[in-house]
């Protein structure tokens, strides 16, 4: 049996000096998803400030809107802003800090839409083959459960400027994903590792959708492959981000179509 090599010291300290960025952006990577993790997401905010929820957004506390209540509308929206504003200080704002801190510049992380444009019908067929599984995804119970996560129910009034103010911080969030993974890991790590960047930067972006149904975490290996290969072709995270608004507003109404509220009758709460 071969004896154990003895750590040095000298040669473990150059190898860390070289491969700094890729170590950096992996440190970061694990940080930031154990923020979100444990403070940021929608539910945590509940937890960290159960008055304030119980004050603004009752229907959310008790999964029903108490008769009576004279909570504000905008109120069931503050869990959903605090995982917004915890996804954009972390996944958008400490990249960009990290990206100057190593000399390079944060439009080259993904923000150009030039090579975009030419191959924007691509997004385009990837969105219609997507949206046939979406549909499909709308049957199941484990989904409808799911989407939208801002229940109908959480408020007397079920309107479209709910929904609508729903829909916009879903698009924030969806930016803040795509520029941490298709835009800053990616192109980070593609200055060590080429193309095979897109494998490293698929680990995490899989772990963050583990709570929700099995199905999408798994199609979540699919997709973040091709975007991700997408987005070292065209330099440019925007095509991800519309189909992922595009799925995600499609998802929430068909949900809502096969539910029991359906979509909003009204404008105004």
């Amino acid at each position: 049996m071969d004896e154990p090599q003895s750590v040095n010291l000298n040669a473990a300290l150059r190898d860390l000096k070289r491969e700094r960025l890729p170590m950096t952006v992996l440190v970061v990577t694990a940080v930031v998803l154990a923020l979100v993790e444990y403070l940021f997401l929608p539910s945590r905010f509940g937890e960290l400030f159960p008055a304030t929820l119980e004050t603004y957004a009752p229907g959310i506390t008790h999964n029903r809107w108490p008769a009576g209540s004279d909570a504000p509308w905008w109120g069931v929206l503050l869990p959903f802003l605090w995982w917004c504003g915890g996804l954009v200080a972390l996944c958008v704002v400490l990249p960009m800090v990290v990206t100057k801190l190593f000399g390079m510049r944060v439009r080259d992380m993904g923000l150009s839409v030039r090579g975009l444009l030419p191959k924007l019908w691509i997004y385009g067929v990837m969105l219609a083959i997507v949206l046939v599984g979406v549909w499909w995804a709308s049957t199941q119970p484990g989904f409808t459960n799911m989407y939208p996560m801002l229940k109908p129910w959480y408020w007397s009034s079920w309107s479209w400027v709910l929904l609508l103010a729903w829909w916009g911080i879903y698009a924030v969030q969806f930016f803040t994903v795509e520029f941490f993974f298709r835009g800053w890991m990616l192109f980070m790590f593609e200055k060590r590792f080429g193309y095979a960047s897109i494998a490293i930067m698929l680990v995490p972006y899989c772990m963050i959708h583990f709570h929700k149904p099995l199905p999408e975490a798994l199609g979540a290996i699919i997709a973040g492959t091709v975007l991700g290969w997408m987005a070292l072709r065209t330099r440019s995270i925007w095509g991800g981000w519309l189909v992922h608004v595009g799925v995600a507003i499609t998802m929430d109404t068909a949900s809502l179509l096969k539910g029991d509220y359906g979509l909003p009758q009204q404008f105004w709460p």
